[in-house]
């Protein structure tokens, strides 16, 4: 087999000038950046306009308690990677991606985990976020909805997050609800902004499946906050809203409602069924 050796030397030699001249071009249009400092840090919250915990600031706090705030910094000695992992090391952090530009800013972007739910119980305190996920509390507050009694994590994230959930979804009950109540029984009860009573919903359906058990709990949710709404309209408007203590929904075919009268500092109860 016949190899021309003067062709071959020739196309390697190309190559390896192709090569240089890429390179080269490269290197010149690249400005050199050892000196230059990051001189503005643009943090972006992505879903700030939700019910989240974090701020700018709050993210500007955490990476300078652990030293890499960038600003000021050359940019060659700034670690995006250890800023995007501190940030993530926060349980309300959902992701974080941070990039440098050529003029010196350093650009920062968190998607946090939004809370759906406070829970708080005689041992424990912490949020549901919108996945269902526990957050654990730390010092952060936001106007969510409470819920209190007998939970175990299990059912609060099983059973109490999803009936928030489309708790929540509902312009109306998101204002009126504020609290969630579950008794021993495992009925639920919600307390409510608006007149100074408390209504027995029944106890959530129960499934095994997830996918079944959440499209039952929806439903449930509907059909006891449509059949509410219509005794708000047609109930408590025409006798007042602070008339009764307790609305009991538990059954589908009745409401039955328990007011306390105050007579020379003695309380009776009274039920009306209706």
């Amino acid at each position: 087999m016949y190899i021309n050796w003067k062709k071959t030397v020739f196309v390697a030699l190309d190559i390896v000038l192709a090569a240089y001249i890429v390179l080269a071009v490269t290197s010149f249009n690249r400005p050199d950046r050892s000196g230059i400092n990051c001189t503005r840090v643009q943090i972006t919250i992505a879903d700030k306009d939700s019910s989240g915990f974090l701020s700018a600031l709050e993210v500007k706090r955490l990476l300078t308690e652990k030293g890499l705030y960038p600003k000021g910094k050359k940019l060659d000695d700034i670690n995006l990677r250890a800023i995007e992992n501190t940030l993530k090391a926060n349980t309300f952090i959902d992701n974080v991606q941070c990039y440098k530009t050529e003029d010196g800013n350093v650009g920062i972007t968190v998607t946090q985990r939004l809370p759906l739910l406070r829970v708080k119980t005689d041992s424990e305190d912490y949020y549901l976020d919108t996945e269902c996920n526990i957050i654990e509390n730390g010092r952060y507050t936001s106007d969510l909805i409470i819920a209190t009694g007998n939970i175990s994590k299990w059912y609060a994230q099983n059973y109490v997050a999803p009936a928030s959930k489309h708790i929540m979804e509902s312009e109306l009950w998101k204002n009126q609800v504020e609290q969630i109540n579950i008794l021993p029984d495992k009925n639920m009860e919600l307390v409510t902004r608006i007149g100074q009573h408390i209504v027995c919903l029944g106890r959530l359906p129960e499934n095994n499946d997830k996918t079944r058990r959440e499209r039952a709990i929806k439903r449930f949710i509907d059909f006891k906050l449509a059949r509410l709404d219509k005794f708000y309209q047609y109930g408590l408007n025409q006798v007042g809203w602070n008339k009764y203590d307790y609305i009991d929904m538990e059954f589908d075919n009745q409401v039955i409602c328990r007011k306390s009268k105050h007579k020379h500092n003695e309380a009776a109860e009274q039920e009306e069924e209706l």
